[in-house]
């Protein structure tokens, strides 16, 4: 099997098992999981659907509630979520900053020469 074919079959099942969990894959526009290949795996990052603000009652206060993409404990959760999805499969997950993960493919080693 060359690394094409294992970048696929990771993609795959990094697909499946997402959507297994309840976390689709979104095809287009800017919103939901986006799956990217990497040269090690498959880079998984959330981008949040539009929340419906708040309304609150009463006179108005000046300050909004903040918008999605500042909601960076919102972000976290689904990050965790995906990953411990991720790991239970069996699969291994590096974290890229708050709004990436990396399943990298597992390499068998090599044999000592």
């Amino acid at each position: 099997m060359n690394d094409q074919d294992q970048g696929e079959e990771l993609l795959a099942r990094v697909r499946a098992v997402l959507s297994d969990a309840g976390f689709e894959e979104i095809t287009t526009g800017a919103e939901g999981v986006h799956l990217i290949r990497h040269a090690r795996g498959v880079m998984v990052g959330w981008m949040p659907e539009e929340l419906a603000r708040p309304r609150r009652r009463g006179p108005r206060r000046g300050r909004r509630p903040p918008a999605p993409a500042e909601l960076p404990g919102l972000r976290r959760a689904f990050g965790l979520a995906m990953a411990a999805a991720l790991r239970a499969a069996g699969l291994t997950v590096e974290a890229r900053g708050d709004e990436w993960l990396l399943v990298v493919v597992e390499r068998p080693p090599t044999p000592p020469d």
